[in-house]
């Protein structure tokens, strides 16, 4: 009887950062609630304000690079790229999905049928954040990015590369990135496509990431890819405070470092498969 492989996230995050030492080119991508939408075809708005999400609409505080709108009767090649990008495979393409901590389980098993529940590609999600964050920050990143002579960043124009990434490239994308999608890709293609040879791609760039993830797969499989998602906002330039998991950095002062520690006995605080 075939034993069923179980993901581990600290196991899945020393996976990736042996292929880096091993010089073994990888993609990693992230599907999370935003993707899963766009997948099931479900109108999503992440607006000023107000984020509408499976039919019900919530206030948010969301900064205005975060917005992004969905339309099902539009954005038709958004989403068959994003299928596409959710149901290829490859050895060393590897995709993050949501799973049991994220309350979600229904999601990871939709996006498990879609890939005939081969699971040794699939990771968490959330796999540099929560349970996992300070450890990616601390021995993942710092050992990607030192490995790699040439740093290709995607990310919202506002951003401006600091510290370790300072050495890297920025490619800038818009605000409301799903109205000018055609164009935007097309423009990060032609330019990704021309990385020097052993590269590193590194993307916060939502939907689009996953997208550019898969045909960069495709056409230089000697890239290694990462969507990043909101893991390195400090080093892009842009505010730490957006998501929950940025506390563990560098808490100041009482206040931050009981925020801190308050978040760790929170339910999505613990990666669980």
């Amino acid at each position: 009887m075939t034993r069923q492989y179980v993901q581990n996230a600290r196991d899945d995050l020393d996976k990736l950062t042996s292929l880096v030492q091993n010089h073994i080119p990888f993609t990693f991508v992230r599907f999370s609630d935003g993707e899963i939408e766009i997948l099931r075809n479900r109108k999503l708005v992440i607006g000023n304000n107000i984020t509408e999400f499976r039919g019900r609409v919530f206030n948010n505080d969301f900064p205005e690079f975060d917005r992004k709108y969905f339309d099902p009767d539009v954005d038709t090649d958004l989403r068959k790229d994003l299928l596409s990008a959710a149901t290829f495979a490859d050895a060393h393409y590897f995709k993050g999905i949501p799973t049991a901590h994220n309350d979600m389980i229904e999601e990871r098993e939709f996006l498990l049928r879609l890939n005939g529940r081969r699971s040794h590609q699939m990771t968490f999600t959330d796999l540099f954040l929560n349970s996992n964050y300070v450890y990616a920050r601390t021995s993942f990143f710092p050992v990607i990015i030192h490995h790699f002579e040439n740093i290709s960043v995607v990310g919202n124009f506002r951003c401006e590369l600091r510290g370790e990434l300072k050495k890297g490239t920025l490619f800038p994308i818009p605000d409301n990135l799903f109205s000018q999608y055609h164009d935007a890709k097309a423009s990060m293609m032609s330019q990704l496509e021309k990385t020097p040879r052993a590269g590193l791609v590194l993307s916060s760039a939502s939907s689009l990431s996953n997208i550019l993830g898969k045909e960069l797969r495709q056409i230089r499989p000697d890239i290694t890819f990462i969507d990043i998602g909101t893991a390195l906002n400090d080093l892009l330039g842009l505010p730490m405070g957006t998501r929950a998991y940025h506390k563990l950095i560098n808490p100041k002062g009482f206040r931050q470092n009981f925020q801190a520690w308050k978040y760790k006995w929170k339910r999505e605080y613990k990666l669980r498969w």
